[in-house]
């Protein structure tokens, strides 16, 4: 019969993680194919294992052995420790890949933790998915770590290396940006073609403040001068133009 590590899960397609395989779970990761495990705590896999590994021709990426508990901070994970392993779990190329550490939980479940937020999940679900795999070794410290992760620290492969569940979400606001503003510019010219005194004086306020959006969308991308969470409104608009 075929036994699957304990705390064994899918991430994503081509994407496991689990506890510190051992000799009984061998035939089980057989059938995944892997490519690549990430082993991510100190302690040393046993050596059947590791043979196992070479045997398959897996890469065992063995991180657990870089110094992963930072000197005196708060946080119990390196942010190195975390940043080079999620720029080998969002190379395409090393998949099917497996995590893996001791317990299945305190290395692997703040790792996984940290791919969600660069999926773009709500803190609720993540938090959710965390405590769901690390049971009762849940640690607050760690959902911490999560949460306050400068996910800016990681370089993410080009984009025909990114696996293709994953969805960079910088390019998308990007896209989503250029949309608006081309959509916004349409409006624009539309108002224009009508002769200013068959204009309704809502329609004249319209067309002065998708003019003003254009502008502050032109100036976030220069000089940052409009905040993108700044509210926009008819009435500041106004105000504006008087101040001038």
């Amino acid at each position: 019969m075929l036994k699957p590590p304990n705390a064994f899960g899918i991430v994503q397609q081509g994407l496991y993680r689990s506890n510190a395989p051992v000799d009984e779970n061998l035939p089980f990761l057989t059938g995944l194919n892997l490519k690549t495990v990430l082993y991510l705590s100190p302690e040393v896999l046993l050596r059947s294992v590791v043979e196992f590994f070479k045997e398959q021709n897996v890469d065992l990426h063995n991180l657990g052995v870089q110094a992963w508990r930072p000197d005196p901070q708060w946080t119990p994970i390196c942010d190195d420790f975390i940043k080079d392993a999620l720029e080998m779990v969002l190379d395409h190329r090393k998949h099917p890949l497996l995590i893996c550490c001791t317990s299945g939980v305190f290395q692997t479940a703040p790792l996984v933790g940290c791919l969600r937020r660069l999926q773009n999940w709500s803190l609720t679900s993540i938090l959710d998915e965390y405590r769901a795999f690390a049971g009762l070794k849940a640690r607050l410290v760690h959902e911490q770590y999560i949460e306050f992760f400068d996910v800016d620290l990681v370089s993410l492969p080009t984009a025909e290396h990114l696996p293709p569940w994953f969805i960079d979400y910088n390019l998308v606001d990007a896209r989503k940006d250029q949309y608006e503003m081309d959509l916004l510019a349409v409006q624009l010219e539309n108002l224009k073609t009508r002769e200013e005194h068959s204009m309704t004086e809502e329609e004249k306020l319209e067309m002065r403040l998708i003019g003003f959006r254009l502008r502050c969308r032109d100036a976030q991308r220069s000089t940052l001068l409009c905040s993108p969470g700044t509210k926009i409104t008819k009435q500041s608009i106004v105000d504006d133009e008087d101040d001038d």
